[in-house]
């Protein structure tokens, strides 16, 4: 089938029609991540400064699209595939996939940065291409169907909107209006709008005091900044200083000395018990009566943060000592934690369970790695509380039948408490709860709504969370094993529910998603209530002398032994992509493996607003603190070889 000259420009005609709508829809969808309100507390300056970096990146976001219809388009491609010459349908159809794939992708990071604060980025691709990463979300039929229904809401509505432009197209009137001979002047008017907005960052990077402008930045998916000091000071200008951020380099080099230990003549037990998204202030009676009551015959940690703000990080801090910026180099290395290795090097006998799956995170290639396969198990089939009742009992059943003349080591990872929040229906305290969660559907407008009715429904998964500790507990108990048994039982992070501006957890450095209980059983200890900063990165520290370890806890770990009088001068938090300072006055975070500290967020030491005067004066009076922090996250490192 052969095109006429005109049925072709008219068809080439609709398509950039077509592309200026999607354009817009881009910048509808994208405009809810701008930061308006806090450019126009900068100035003016500011203000166009986003809008022109907002307005120029939108139209990048499209290339891909463009670029696969004019291929689609080109005769060349089908007379080399010797297909019939469909131009005109082939065009099109390329438009319409590609067009609402686009502004799909756009709607859903959307989505996501509305509800944990990030885009789309290598920790969620990770959690997509990683076995069993998708499973961790917690997703339900509902949501499945839900994305479903809208990313096929996006693909007839594209296809609609083409089809009423090929409609009005065959109207005269409406062939007049040729936007084709606006491409050249757009095309232009893109070029100096782009050009103008890398030479205002760099310039504001490089010649600028004051560098608030660029933070605005955050709020447009997949800024890339272009910096040109080196440019600015070969032309003679002075430069302002450049505040730089560490970043983790080299050969991991871990442990610092082999771990040397005097075996201990009569070797601890462990029982290892952590859960997910278990916030500090759920240990209660009203909510865990159970495992309140074990807490008053312990160690008990009221002043506990995660390693970060998510179970990678939480449960990799917890094992190693060290912050998890170390994680891709563990990773790479497939290196085991030492604390692991030092209990199989002493003869335990060992059984490691999870309700989600050792892949994902991908413990079982790193901390767990030097861990035998068949002692590493998990459920796949039932809801999370399901899963929790199961593994606890296997692991009962495992410790009941292991050999009493060996010590063992045994680790469960609950469920219950991640999203969706599993519960059976005699643990409920909490009424009214939101019956599901549909992640396909759901927005920010909705969450405010309904965050009480989702919260209920968190607590009523942590409270059955403290019916399956009590097992435990009541089993050690029972079974006279707390004598001569370590239990420690905390959370890899906690869960926010708004009270910093997101749900659930990996957006940000808050309390409510960093705070975590501990609780810390050592026999023969009396119980006590501390009130100290600590950390994930304490445990091994703690745990590793009880085993006979000799080695200082410098050569493992950058935490203190909890059970000591040594106390933080700070904490290290760390996430996918930054590093978090906290101490009594302060919380800052700052981008992992950057260039400068374009990005930091400074608070009050439990998240309260500061004015930016406050902020910049905390700021520079931490910076002893921040240099030796950026000396700790790189202490186990060598220089890579060339």
């Amino acid at each position: 089938m052969m095109t006429s000259p005109q049925q072709a420009s008219s068809a080439r005609t609709t398509l950039v029609w077509y592309f200026a709508f999607t354009y817009l829809a881009l910048c509808w969808i994208n405009y809810a991540n701008l930061d308006i309100a806090s450019a126009r507390a900068i100035g003016a300056g500011a203000v166009f400064f986003l809008l022109n970096a907002y307005a120029s990146y939108n139209a990048m976001y499209l290339f891909p699209a463009l670029l696969l219809t004019w291929l689609a388009g080109r005769p060349g491609i089908w007379k080399a595939l010797r297909a019939p010459t469909f131009i005109g349908a082939a065009a099109q159809t390329a438009a319409v996939a590609s067009g609402a794939l686009t502004t799909l992708f756009f709607y859903a990071n959307n989505q996501l940065h509305a509800l944990y604060g990030m885009f789309v980025n290598g920790f969620v691709v990770n959690l997509v291409v990683t076995p069993g990463g998708l499973e961790s979300l917690g997703g339900s039929a509902a949501s499945s169907l839900g994305f479903v229904v809208v990313g096929a809401a996006f693909l007839v509505g594209h296809a609609a909107l083409l089809f009423m432009l090929n409609w009005i197209s065959r109207h005269p009137a409406a062939m007049r209006l040729n936007i084709r001979r606006l491409a050249w002047p757009l095309a232009g008017v893109f070029f100096l709008s782009t050009l103008g907005d890398r030479a205002a960052y760099a310039y504001t990077n490089a010649l600028s005091q004051d560098t608030d402008m660029l933070v605005l930045t955050q709020g447009v998916p997949y800024y890339v900044s272009l910096t040109a000091r080196h440019f600015f000071t070969r032309l003679g200008f002075k430069v302002a200083p450049e505040e730089k951020v560490a970043s983790i380099h080299g050969q991991l080099r871990y442990p610092a000395q082999p771990i040397t230990f005097d075996k201990p003549a009569k070797p601890y037990n462990i029982v290892w018990l952590v859960s997910e998204s278990w916030r500090a202030d759920t240990l209660n009676p009203d909510i865990m009566p159970n495992t309140a009551a074990f807490a008053g015959q312990a160690q008990t940690f009221r002043l506990h943060y995660s390693g970060g703000n998510g179970t990678r990080v939480g449960v990799f801090t917890m094992m190693t000592g060290v912050p998890g910026s170390y994680w891709p180099a563990f990773y790479e290395s497939h290196r085991s934690a030492p604390l692991i290795d030092a209990l199989r090097q002493q003869g335990y006998q060992m059984s490691l369970y999870t309700s989600a799956k050792f892949s994902y995170p991908e413990f079982d290639q790193t901390i767990f790695s030097s861990v035998p396969k068949e002692d590493l198990h998990w459920v796949e089939t039932g809801e999370g509380w399901q899963r929790d009742r199961k593994n606890v009992g296997d692991m009962l059943d495992f410790i009941d039948k292991r050999d009493p003349a060996k010590p063992f080591f045994t680790f469960m990872f609950f469920e219950s408490p991640h999203a969706r929040y599993y519960f059976p229906p005699e643990s409920v305290i909490r009424r009214p709860y939101r019956d599901d969660i549909n992640y396909a559907t759901l927005d920010r407008s909705e969450l405010r709504k309904d965050m009480g009715l989702i919260k209920n429904r968190y607590l009523n998964a942590v409270h059955h969370l403290d019916s399956q500790f009590a097992r435990v507990f009541d089993y050690l108990e029972a079974h006279n094993l707390l004598e001569n048994t370590i239990v420690v039982a905390l959370g890899d992070h906690g869960e926010e529910f708004l009270e910093q501006g997101y749900w659930g957890h990996n957006s940000t450095f808050s309390d409510p998603q960093t705070r975590t209980p501990l609780i810390v059983w050592i026999p023969g200890m009396k119980p006590a209530v501390h009130d100290k900063l600590t950390s994930h990165l304490d445990l091994p520290p703690t745990i590793m002398p009880l085993l006979g370890v000799k080695n200082p806890a410098s050569d493992y770990s950058t935490g203190i032994d909890l059970m000591s009088t040594e106390q933080h001068e700070y904490i290290t938090l760390s996430d996918w992509s930054h590093i978090g300072y906290k101490d009594n006055v302060v919380k800052i975070t700052l981008p992992m493996n950057a260039q400068g500290v374009v990005g930091k967020k400074v608070v009050g030491p439990h998240d309260e607003v500061l004015t930016a005067r406050q902020a910049k004066t905390l700021f520079k009076e931490e910076q002893s603190h921040l240099v030796k922090l950026m000396q700790e996250i790189g202490r186990f490192t060598r220089p890579a070889r060339n």
